[in-house]
């Protein structure tokens, strides 16, 4: 049920707030939010706050913002209330609140309360100065339901002189997201730390650490979370702060979703008391549905009685929790031990680990109880789905049935692989996922037991092995996959002829020429086709599709040799129309020309080659070969290509650096080099002469390239502020930008392009620029996100295949659209509805946009002053104003006809543009 304060409990709550001892309580603090359902924005807020049990004065009232403008008296709004003892002087205070978000946006929810403990060290007059925590979350439908983390473990550890010291607040994400860690400061309210805040590892507190060893230091473990000071110096108390970081992978990247900052104290104690210590087990990694029976064992180097605790997200979670026992937080005898069991289910798979965290606490007969936290890892991967059967079908496809997933309840998808022959290895010990080398061709739900490949409509290559496995994937943001399955093949029967070669005989831009060459369909029925066959030859532009499509002729010959082609710049390929005395049976699979690019790279050419066939050009046993000849008059090989290299392109792929290195001398500067190279591969058909070797173009480079790209033209795509701003709510932070723009090859510009540079700045197109993103050249567009104001310039430059960058293309700026906007009355009377004067919330095309600060004078009728806001003044900076009625005093005034004046500071580029003046009426109704 919700708390109700009487008006005296307040007057008796605000009396006793003057005395000193109102001022010496808060230790400790953090923000949880929690969504409450997918259906609603309402989150429950929970604040954690670690008391001092020398002071009488109670935990709250707190004052919490939400983030949206709206603000609460903690224990006068909460729903549920919890006080617990934890022992030495410490109790959790733990208030519950709901609150319902307008839409979506990100929102730092902030709590402060007067006072924290007094006498910490390291910063000044504790006594006097707030106790703040702050929260951040991410609404957003897009990437679905957000909670905070979750911190399991209370700071509650206390310290001894020149002993390490370790917390861990034993966090975890119920989202499956992942965590960061990283340093904070200790603050008294929104973006401002507590007065001259010093280090408890500074010079000024600790000298060495717990080995003798100098400088003492106080870190963070980035990853694991261990707070490590090694080691304190000084008896007394101290506070240190740090942020618990949530990312979430969106798009193919890392982005932070929100955060959590704990705010803590440490208390250092004179002690001879040595650490207890602990022995965990190894990481593990299982799959689901198996139990993990594991012993967790701790001891003392005094003999002093242990308590082990485990924390983590295993022991958290709803659906099968882990166990341990003893647990009832009694110590035992030291040697002990703890036994942890957890029964893994398929719910339990992600990609992530799941990190237990082990406590050891000590009891001494006197001074401080000792601690050491450990994390030992717990890895849970989806078991590997099981093929039934694989068969041809007509127009050559291949169905593959599997049986029913094992975890179909909790995976989301099958992911369907597939690549040419055989690779049957098998997965490594907690190897997930499929090995490169394979091609995703389908992707299945899990109510799906059957996939037909249709390799694009096109059908499956004749004389061709393919080979088959599966994976499940399970959702985000948790993620994860299963082992992959064993692989299933089928070879592609030779009804059809098969074309064997597409190889470049002479490299011209006119009179260029093409050899090709085919089989005859192996395994036709020849009931049915007797025969004799022709055929018809089919050339395209480009690797594959119809462009430009020509029919070369009808042959009885399963070769020909095309000519007048240009061959130095365009690629071609060509098919194969079976006849049976001039009636169509069928067609081939299509084969494309090998295509050669040349890249300049320090002082070297980096060779790289592509083609689409259907026979496989990547087999183990045979190499690609590469020739080279110099075109300078000085050289002996003017005239002869010599094979400079044999890649086994398995390994190293369709590529290789030529920096000299195969002869020992160097490339030349100002030499022209010409390359070509030969493919090799195979079917997996019987009676071929293997390998099918088919030549490139011939290319030629020099590794001196110094001319520049010309700047592209770059122009803003949207959104325009103002529409953008109108469907958001007032909150809003987050923008993006679409950009578009068209290369310049005029003149005598590179137009070898590798790719793009962008650049930004939020500061006016007079400010310094930084890369921002690094964009390839088959791209013309982008869409800049996560932006935290709309205003902001860029420009952006072409980079050739030397990385020689362009000069900036022309400069496109946009500006932030402010606006502020306050009614013309407002009702004080105490029923809920416009109880106080403030800019509107509602609707979004309202709402205060880019706003710094405010300034307002109230006065009456006469002139008098009745109420002045200056939000740059206050500690929160809330430019709602929020006046509710009351002049100066506290007194409520009369209905009637006020007057405002003021000013509002904008954020904007335009300095004209940033302050306007505030001038108009109110009407107070009562």
């Amino acid at each position: 049920m919700k708390l109700k304060l009487s008006l005296g409990f307040f007057l008796l709550f605000f009396l006793f707030g003057l005395s000193n001892a109102w001022a010496t309580h808060i230790r400790a603090g953090e923000i949880i939010a929690e969504r409450i359902s997918v259906q609603t924005l309402t989150y429950r807020i929970i604040v954690v706050g670690y008391t001092d049990t020398r002071s009488s004065v109670v935990f709250g009232p707190g004052n919490i913002n939400f983030g949206d403008g709206r603000d609460e008296q903690l224990n006068t709004e909460s729903d549920f209330s919890l006080v617990e003892s934890l022992g030495d002087q410490i109790e959790k205070n733990t208030f519950v609140i709901t609150h319902t978000y307008q839409g979506p946006g990100v929102y730092n929810i902030r709590f402060q309360e007067f006072n924290r403990n007094d006498r910490t060290l390291n910063m000044d007059n504790s006594v006097d100065t707030p106790f703040y925590v702050e929260t951040q979350i991410t609404i957003d439908p897009f990437i679905g339901v957000n909670n905070s983390p979750v911190l399991t473990i209370p700071p509650v550890d206390n310290g001894a002189i020149n002993s390490r010291y370790i917390h861990n607040p034993g966090a975890y994400d119920p989202d499956g997201d992942s965590l960061a860690y990283e340093m904070d400061i200790p603050k008294q309210a929104f973006q401002r730390p507590v007065n001259n805040y010093r280090s408890p590892a500074s010079s000024e507190f600790s000298f060495n650490q717990q080995d003798g060893s100098t400088p003492a230091f106080l870190t963070l473990d980035p990853i694991f979370g261990d707070l490590i000071w090694d080691a304190p110096g000084t008896a007394g108390q101290f506070n240190v702060a740090f942020k618990i970081k949530e990312f979430r992978k969106l798009d193919g990247e890392w982005v932070q979703i929100g955060y959590v900052i704990r705010d803590m104290q440490i208390i250092i104690e004179n002690s001879d008391n040595r650490r207890p210590e602990l022995i965990l087990p190894p990481d593990i990694c299982v799959e689901a549905g198996t139990l993990i029976e594991e012993i967790i064992q701790g001891s003392d180097p005094d003999g002093d009685p242990i308590r082990i605790d485990v924390y983590g997200e295993p022991i958290e979670i709803t659906t099968s929790p882990a166990t341990y026992s003893p647990d009832d937080g009694d110590y035992q005898p030291s040697p002990g031990i703890v036994n942890f069991n957890w029964q893994t289910v398929c719910n339990h798979v992600r990609a992530r680990e799941y990190d237990v965290r082990v406590r050891i606490s000590d009891q001494p007969a006197s001074g401080p109880s000792l601690v050491d936290i450990q994390t030992w890892r717990i890895k849970v991967i989806g078991p590997p789905p099981v093929f039934d059967d694989i068969e041809q079908q007509a127009g050559r496809t291949a169905e593959l049935t599997w049986d029913p997933y094992t975890c179909s309840n909790s995976a989301s998808e099958m992911q369907v692989w597939r690549r040419i022959n055989s690779d049957p290895y098998e997965p490594d010990s907690c190897e997930t996922g499929i090995r490169p080398g394979y091609e995703l061709v389908g992707i299945t739900d899990m109510s799906t037991f059957s996939f037909t490949d249709l390799n694009g409509s096109e059908g499956l290559d004749p004389g061709n092995t393919y080979c088959y496995r599966l994976v499940a994937a399970f959702p985000s943001p948790r993620s994860g996959e299963s082992v992959v399955s064993e692989e299933i093949c089928i070879t592609v029967d030779v009804d059809v002829p098969i074309i064997t070669n597409v190889s470049v005989e002479n490299t011209d831009p006119s009179d260029g020429e093409i050899f090709v060459k085919w089989t005859p369909p192996y395994d036709i029925d020849r009931t049915i086709y007797p025969g004799p066959f022709t055929y018809e030859l089919l050339r395209n532009t480009g690797f594959d599709g119809d462009q430009d499509q020509i029919s070369l002729g009808i042959t009885s010959d399963t070769l020909f040799t095309d000519t007048g082609l240009n061959t130095e710049n365009l690629v071609y390929n060509y098919e194969v129309i079976l006849l049976d005395r001039d009636t169509k049976i069928d067609t081939s699979s299509k084969a494309s020309s090998v295509w050669l690019q040349p890249t300049i790279i320090n002082e070297a050419i980096e060779l790289n080659w592509e083609f689409q066939v259907p026979w496989n050009n990547s087999v183990q046993q045979f190499t690609h070969e590469v020739y080279r000849n110099r075109t300078d008059a000085a050289s002996e090989d003017v005239d002869t290509f010599v094979k400079i290299a044999e890649v086994d392109v398995t390994q190293d792929g369709f590529t290789y650096l030529d920096d000299g290195s195969f002869n020992g001398v160097p490339l030349e500067r100002e030499i022209e080099y010409c390359y070509y190279v030969i493919t090799k591969g195979s079917y997996n058909v019987d009676g071929l002469v293997y390998p099918l070797e088919n030549k490139s173009q011939i290319v030629c480079a020099k590794p001196d390239d110094n001319r520049l790209p010309c700047p592209p033209v770059l122009t803003f795509e949207g959104p325009l502020c103002e529409e953008y701003l109108a469907e958001q709510p007032c909150n809003t932070s987050t923008f993006y930008h679409d950009l578009s723009w068209e290369p310049d090859f005029s003149g005598e510009c590179d137009d070898e392009l590798s790719g793009y540079r962008l650049y930004y700045t939020s500061d006016g197109e007079d400010s310094e620029f930084t890369l921002i993103k690094e964009i390839s050249a088959l791209e013309l567009q982008t869409r800049i996100s996560q932006l935290t104001t709309y205003r902001g310039c860029y420009y952006i430059t072409a980079v050739d295949r030397s990385g020689n960058e362009s000069e900036p293309s022309n400069i496109v700026c946009v500006e932030n659209c402010p606006s502020y906007n306050l009614p013309n009355a407002f009702t004080p009377n105490g029923d809920g509805l416009n109880e106080t004067f403030m800019a509107f919330d509602n609707p979004f095309s309202e709402c205060p946009r880019f706003v710094i600060g405010v300034e307002i004078f109230i006065v009456n009728r006469w002139g008098a002053e009745v109420f002045s806001y200056n939000s740059l003044e206050s500690n929160e900076n809330d430019i709602f104003i929020r006046w509710d009625g009351r002049d100066k005093n506290g007194n409520e005034l009369p209905a009637g006809t006020y007057y405002y004046s003021g000013t509002v500071t904008y954020d904007v580029l335009d300095p004209s543009q940033q302050t306007e003046s505030l001038k108009g009426t109110i009407q107070l109704l009562r």
